[in-house]
């Protein structure tokens, strides 16, 4: 090559596998995001093959962090959205993340509540030799549960 001669390097593209190895990810969800809009990728015109850049595997591995923090794909896709309008998305971030905290913190009082049922179902069962239905019954274990926990108090 000559000095001085400027050459022109070609983008380098990565196909599905590719993103998903380097991403941790399957090619389906790699599949995924691209046909909900997450991604861009190109089309290589002699076979049709999908084409992402650095910036596709990038969202990939964005959107997987997102994720882990509990937000959803629609959030993500919010995020990127601000992004792409050259705005920052870290207020809205914070609320988000706020919102989903909030929602999980529900969903445990949940959890314990049921945590609890169960606990109770299970020590009144032990106490009970009910082994087989009666009339209308479907099961007696779980429709005399309320009034035998009662009787129990």
């Amino acid at each position: 090559m000559a000095i001085g001669t400027i050459t022109q390097s070609k983008p380098a593209y990565l196909r599905v596998a590719d993103v998903a190895r380097h991403a941790g990810v399957t090619p389906a969800t790699v599949r995924y995001y691209s046909r909900i809009g997450l991604l861009h990728p190109r089309r290589e015109p002699d076979n049709d093959y999908r084409l992402f850049t650095e910036d596709d595997l990038h969202r990939v591995t964005f959107t997987r962090q997102a994720q882990a923090l509990g937000l959803t794909i629609g959030d993500v896709k919010e995020i990127l959205e601000l992004i792409e309008e050259g705005e920052s998305p870290c207020l809205q971030v914070r609320a988000m993340v706020a919102r989903r905290l909030s929602a999980i913190n529900v969903q445990l009082d949940e959890l314990k509540a049921t945590d609890a049922r169960i606990r109770r179902a299970m020590t009144v069962w032990r106490e009970l030799s009910i082994d087989e239905a009666a009339g209308d019954e479907f099961c007696p274990l779980i429709e005399r549960i309320e009034t035998a926990a009662g009787a129990a108090h």
